[in-house]
């Protein structure tokens, strides 16, 4: 049977060799995106993955799946002439880039037939060995999927045994076992540039630092069990890590700042900190030993002497959290007359 193509208006160009390779193990998906992305290279991922009723990350591993046999490259890989102009899979010069061409940043794990995923296996050093010690980490064995993902990260973004391995150890030090959640910190830390160990291991002691002054912090601001939002957890990590300030130096800030305006105000607290840190104190007794110096200076200081700047400062963070309760409760009102 001889099949003849019918070209009207647009036709499709496409290497036949690897396409060929290619097509026995292609998914449904991975062919649809395919043709789509050959028809119109330009695209945001998640519009066009609507466009085909796919996921986004289904487009993602189809992209890398065409990209690993050959077939695709993305904007940073598409090769030059020595004119300087970019070329398409057919060498001839590319049209030039539109203004709203979008470049693919985030980084996707490839797709694995069985046979590729043996053979991976197989043939990368230390891999077999990894999935067991992984395995025994996340205390169950892995399916085929799970396989392909640690096969991915070590295959594929090139992440060290050791890397992964660390991975899986933190993942099951919170009780996050899922291969999903590990692979969704690998791409996370990859494409954020946490691609080394070390680099890991500072990221994960910082995370771990927040986290155990959180459960503190919960408690002694009385947040209850609701989520923290992205201001309350900024303001923990800086205090944790920034600062390194102690537990004590946190409970010396609440005292100051419910002593002060009533109220447990984690806005106030920070505003307390950042004086504290800017002025090198450690430790509540430095805190202790600076207000009572300041008040023999105070007893001290002759009728109509200028102000002090720690008296200046207070003062200041009372009419900055009075502001802030006045215009929290001006949103109040406004919201009950909406």
């Amino acid at each position: 049977m001889k099949i003849t193509p019918v070209y009207r208006h647009q036709i499709l160009s496409l290497p036949a060799e690897a396409v060929r390779e290619r097509l026995a193990v292609a998914s449904k998906d991975e062919l649809k995106v395919l043709l789509s992305v050959i028809a119109d290279p330009e695209f945001e991922p998640a519009e066009r993955a609507a466009a085909l009723d796919v996921t986004e990350k289904a487009l993602l591993r189809a992209l890398d799946a065409w990209k690993a046999a050959g077939v695709l490259l993305t904007d940073e890989e598409t090769p030059v002439s020595p004119a300087g102009e970019q070329l398409t899979l057919t060498g001839e010069p590319a049209p030039k880039p539109s203004a709203k061409k979008k470049v693919l940043l985030r980084s996707t794990l490839p797709t694995y037939t069985a046979d590729e995923l043996s053979e991976a296996v197989e043939k990368t050093d230390g891999c077999a060995e990894l999935i067991d010690s992984c395995q025994q980490i996340l205390g169950r064995i892995f399916n085929t999927a799970e396989t392909a993902v640690i096969v991915g990260l070590l295959d594929h973004l090139r992440l060290t045994p050791e890397y992964i391995l660390l991975l899986c150890s933190h993942a099951a030090s919170i009780h996050k076992t899922s291969i999903r959640y590990i692979e969704k910190m690998a791409v996370e830390f990859y494409d954020s540039g946490i691609s080394t160990y070390g680099a890991l291991e500072e990221e994960l002691a910082r995370r771990e630092a927040r986290l155990n002054l959180e459960t503190f912090v919960r408690e002694t601001f009385g947040t209850g069990s609701r989520a923290l939002i992205k201001k309350e957890r900024e303001m923990i990590d800086r205090w944790a890590n920034t600062f390194a300030f102690s537990r004590d130096m946190i409970a010396k800030a609440y005292e100051v700042t419910v002593t002060r305006t009533g109220k447990a105000s984690m806005d106030y607290a920070n505003a307390v900190l950042e004086n504290w840190y800017a002025a090198g104190y450690i430790t509540p007794e430095e805190v202790d030993a600076a207000e009572d110096a300041r008040r023999v200076k105070t007893d001290k200081r002759p009728d109509g002497s200028s102000f002090d700047t720690d008296e200046f400062f207070e003062a200041a963070l009372r009419r900055s959290y009075s502001i802030m309760d006045k215009n929290a409760k001006n949103g109040a009102s406004g919201e009950e007359e909406s």
